[in-house]
């Protein structure tokens, strides 16, 4: 191979790299969290489009998940403390993940994990029930800021819907019924209802 030549193919493969590099960068900017390196709704939008286009049947399942009194560690401790509880609850969430799942910041305090496929009908929503009580445990230990150990908690709801068409609203909105019925009755809870949708906006995933 000639100087030329050699000079090209090392400039292409240069020019390669280099496109490759700001793709991921851009990936990231665009489907991750910039504070806890989960992915963002965006990112969950992507699983319920590609759910909504199968032809198979089964359903697919989501956990809503809210850390409990979240605003009394911002307003005694500040905002860098409630962002190292966010971090560690962030990376809880992503330890206790299942093949096939994905950990999502929402905003703030609010956090989802994507269950993917799971059974149809009551056998789902025990499958998702599971998955609550197992990520409400993993979330659950105390956690230390600045010396202060604060006891945290989250209040998760569960929800499933069938794959085909399945709307992200639909799926967040039914697991935000189920979080805030968890909430009001001190304990997880799975309900088979749209309920209604907080803090979230209006766009479908399909």
């Amino acid at each position: 191979m000639s100087t030329t030549s050699t000079i090209l193919v090392a400039t292409t493969a240069t020019g390669w790299t280099a496109t490759a590099a700001i793709a991921v960068h851009l990936f990231k900017r665009v489907h991750l969290d910039a504070l806890t390196g989960l992915g963002n709704r965006d990112a969950l939008e992507i699983q319920a489009r590609h759910a909504s286009r199968t032809r198979r049947g089964g359903a697919v399942g989501v956990l809503l998940i809210d850390v409990d009194q979240f605003k009394a560690v911002n307003d005694t401790h500040g905002h860098a403390a409630g962002n190292h509880v966010l971090r560690t609850l962030a990376s809880r969430l992503a330890d206790a993940r299942l093949p096939g799942e994905l950990p999502i910041r929402l905003h703030g305090d609010e956090f989802a994990l994507w269950l993917g496929r799971v059974p149809s009908g009551e056998r789902g929503r025990h499958v998702a029930a599971r998955r609550a009580h197992a990520i409400r445990a993993a979330l659950a230990m105390p956690i230390t800021v600045n010396g202060v150990r604060l006891s945290i908690a989250a209040s998760v709801g569960a929800h499933t819907l069938p794959a085909r068409g399945v709307s992200l609203s639909a799926l967040l909105a039914g697991a935000d019924a189920a979080m805030y019925a968890a909430k009001r009755g001190g304990r997880l809870t799975s309900l088979p209802t749209t309920g209604r949708l907080r803090d979230h906006d209006d766009r479908e995933s399909a």
